[in-house]
C-alpha cells in the first residue's frame, strides 16, 4: 500500500490540484496524510473541499508551525504503515502529472528496489527537471552531486532503520530545513544503487510559481544544514531485506 505524505505551507491555490491528482490515480491502494503546517490563506478549507468524501485522505492542521521534518515523521506515524508499505513524499503545492504515477512506482518496486527517486517537470522555464540517476559505482552519496530528487519514495522498513537523532541538529532539535537530504542520504547508503531505482519518466509537476518563500534566513539555514549533513557518519549497506 502507498502512504502519501503531503506537507502544506501556504498553498491554497494548489492543494486542490495536488489532492485531485491523487484521486485520479488508477492505482487505488493508497492513503494520504495531509498536514497543514501554516494556514491563514484558506489551505485547510481548500484541502477539505478537495477531499470531499474520500476517506483515504486524512487532514491534520497543526496548532503551531512544526516544519517539514517533524511533519513527515508525525504523518508517517499517523499512517500506521506496515513495514512493506511504500512512503511517497509530495508537497501540497506540487502534484502528480500522470494518472498512472503510482502504477509506475509500483512497477519499480516489483523489480526488488527499496527506494525510488526520479524526475519532474517544472512550470518555470529555467528549471528543467529531468535528472540523471546516480552512477552504479557511487560509493559516497554525501560527496556525490545531489540527484535524489522527486518523486521520492521508500519502503517503511528501510526508513525505520534511520536513527532518529540523524533528523536533528547538533542541539538535538528537529531540523527545520533540508529534510529531504536528511532522509535520502541514509536511505541511499543502506540501499546502495543496487536497491535504489531512478524513474526517468517525470511523474510530478514541481511548482515554482507558488508564493511560498522560506525567506533568506531559512535559505541560509538550509545551506548550513546540507553541509552539516554531508559531514555526518555514513550508514552501512544492507545486503538482505528483513524476512
Amino acid at each position: 500500500m502507498f502512504r502519501v505524505i503531503v506537507n502544506c505551507g501556504l498553498c491554497q491555490p494548489f492543494i486542490g490540484e495536488c489532492l485531485a491528482s491523487l484521486r485520479r490515480q488508477t492505482r487505488t491502494d493508497w492513503q494520504a496524510q495531509v498536514t497543514i503546517d501554516r494556514d491563514g490563506d484558506g489551505t485547510f478549507e481548500g484541502a477539505l473541499a478537495a477531499r470531499g468524501s474520500d476517506e483515504r485522505i486524512v487532514i491534520t492542521r497543526n496548532p503551531e508551525r512544526l516544519y517539514p521534518m517533524r511533519n513527515v515523521l508525525a504523518a508517517i506515524e499517523r499512517s500506521a504503515a506496515d513495514p512493506e508499505d511504500v512512503i511517497v513524499i509530495l508537497d501540497g503545492d506540487d502534484w502528480l502529472i500522470d494518472d498512472r504515477a503510482l502504477e509506475t512506482i509500483a512497477r519499480a518496486y516489483d523489480s526488488g528496489c527499496w527506494l525510488t527517486y526520479g524526475s519532474w517537470i517544472s512550470n518555470h522555464d529555467g528549471r528543467p527537471g529531468r535528472w540523471p540517476p546516480y552512477p552504479d559505482d557511487t560509493r559516497d552519496f554525501r560527496e556525490a552531486p545531489w540527484l535524489a530528487t522527486a518523486v521520492r519514495t521508500w519502503k517503511k522498513w528501510l526508513f525505520d532503520r534511520i536513527d532518529r537523532r540523524d533528523f536533528c541538529d547538533a542541539q538535538g532539535q528537529y531540523l527545520r530545513v533540508a529534510e529531504d537530504v536528511a532522509c535520502m542520504f541514509p536511505l541511499l547508503e543502506m540501499a546502495t544503487t543496487r536497491r535504489a531505482r531512478h524513474i526517468a519518466e517525470p511523474l510530478m509537476l514541481y511548482n515554482f510559481l507558488s508564493d511560498h518563500d522560506p525567506g533568506p534566513a531559512l535559505a541560509r539555514e538550509a545551506d548550513r544544514v546540507k553541509e552539516w549533513l554531508r559531514a555526518r557518519p555514513r550508514y552501512a549497506p544492507i545486503h538482505n531485506p528483513p524476512r
